[in-house]
């Protein structure tokens, strides 16, 4: 036998036939792995462990309108220059604690004293005036009423002629010239009585006249003398209330005009916060609506107490008045969100706000199904910082994706591995 034709040994044979079979059996058992890579590759997923969800209850959810505040004092005096000076003193600094009445700057008050005097001289020049006007008048009155006294007896000598006349006329005893001239007489004298009368009660009323225009002179004066003087007085400029030294003007010596602000005065035990909106959608404010306002996770309730009616552009302040002005976490100028309250709706389906998809116009949430995460369109109703009204595509219960969803916009479903 030819040691080419000897046969195989057993052994060899049955390795080969199972290494035919291992060779087919692993390359199906690839290909079943890169399919269901592949589908796995082409269906979008993502870790449950990497979003955030949300069910959807039932509760209050209202309708806001978002602003940004600021938080400054709920009170703060400015104080100012009563007259154009210069700076003495800058008795207080900026922080320092100060108490009603307590001196915060010393003015130059040099010029305050010489109007003060000046104003008591006007004062002084006008009140002698005013005595001088009064014994005039009654020097005029008195020489008036002795000339009306004499001219009163001359017309009384004169009727008592022209009655004499008439009766010797009547007896033949003198001539009708001698009646005429004492009607003349007395027509004459009694003229005369009227016009000393007339000129009396005109020196009266002319004489009064005067008096009563020094006397309105004299209190002008007086009036300006005690705005002088509180000028001087306030030439220490001094805190109306405590509080704290917010701003003070930096050099002495320096001149200030009047009405210029030289120090601010601020009470910190209290505060409110003045929030700006644009003027499109200030129309939605009033006042007395309701106000929360955040800071981090800090949340204080309060109203809107003022709407400023100027609009600087575009942008209207209104101010929110805080149920707690008080609160620890205040502070001035801390930025906060304002958030009005301009609607309110109670026992309506919620759903805690997260960013929502818009699909062919439409908002669409995923909502969870299981291991899959469904698109499904939703109509928003209401809606504030924390939570949207769901009006239709939701059901109480249901459990939403609230993370951003946004790269899977387009996909039907999600997994959730």
């Amino acid at each position: 036998m030819d040691p080419m034709d000897r046969s195989i040994d057993p052994t060899v044979r049955r390795w080969r036939r199972i290494r035919r079979l291992i060779v087919p059996s692993a390359a199906i058992a690839a290909a079943l792995v890169i399919l269901v890579l592949a589908i796995g590759w082409l269906r979008p997923s993502v870790r449950r462990d990497r979003v955030r969800t949300a069910k959807v209850e039932r509760g209050d959810v209202s309708a806001t309108l978002d602003a940004s505040g600021l938080v400054v004092p709920g009170f703060e005096q400015i104080l100012t220059a009563p007259l154009a000076t210069r700076i003495v003193r800058i008795l207080e600094t900026q922080g320092a604690e100060v108490q009603a009445g307590e001196p915060i700057v010393l003015l130059d008050d040099r010029d305050a004293h010489r109007d003060v005097a000046r104003l008591e001289e006007q004062i002084a020049l006008k009140r002698n005036a005013q005595r001088q006007t009064r014994l005039e008048l009654d020097r005029t009155r008195n020489e008036l009423k002795a000339k009306r006294a004499v001219k009163a007896l001359e017309l009384e000598s004169y009727r008592y002629e022209l009655k004499r006349n008439h009766e010797m006329f009547g007896e033949g005893l003198t001539h009708e010239d001698s009646v005429r001239r004492s009607e003349t007489d007395v027509a004459r004298a009694s003229i005369e009585l009227e016009h000393v009368d007339a000129l009396l009660a005109s020196a009266e009323e002319d004489l009064a006249a005067r008096a009563e225009q020094l006397a309105l002179e004299i209190s002008i004066l007086e009036k300006d003398l005690e705005r002088a003087r509180e000028r001087l007085a306030s030439t220490s400029v001094t805190a109306e209330r405590a509080g704290i030294v917010t701003w003070v003007v930096a050099n002495e010596g320096a001149a200030v005009a009047e009405g210029e602000p030289v120090a601010r005065v601020a009470d910190l035990s209290t505060y409110r916060v003045d929030a700006t909106v644009s003027d499109v959608l200030a129309r939605r404010l009033t006042i007395g609506l309701p106000a929360v306002v955040r800071s981090g996770d800090t949340r204080l309730t309060g109203r809107v107490q003022k709407i400023l009616p100027t609009v600087q552009n575009g942008i209207v302040t209104f101010e929110v008045h805080l149920d707690e002005p008080g609160h620890a976490i205040l502070r001035p100028n801390l930025r906060v969100d304002v958030h009005a309250v301009t609607q309110q709706r109670t026992g309506a389906l919620c759903l805690r706000r997260g960013p929502l998809l818009n699909f062919d116009g439409r908002d669409c949430v995923f909502v969870v199904r299981g291991d899959r995460a469904v698109r499904t369109p939703v109509t928003i109703g209401l809606s504030n910082f924390e939570l949207y009204e769901i009006t239709d595509g939701l059901a109480e219960g249901d459990e939403v994706i609230i993370s951003d969803m946004s790269d899977y916009r387009n996909a039907k479903e999600v997994m959730l591995r």
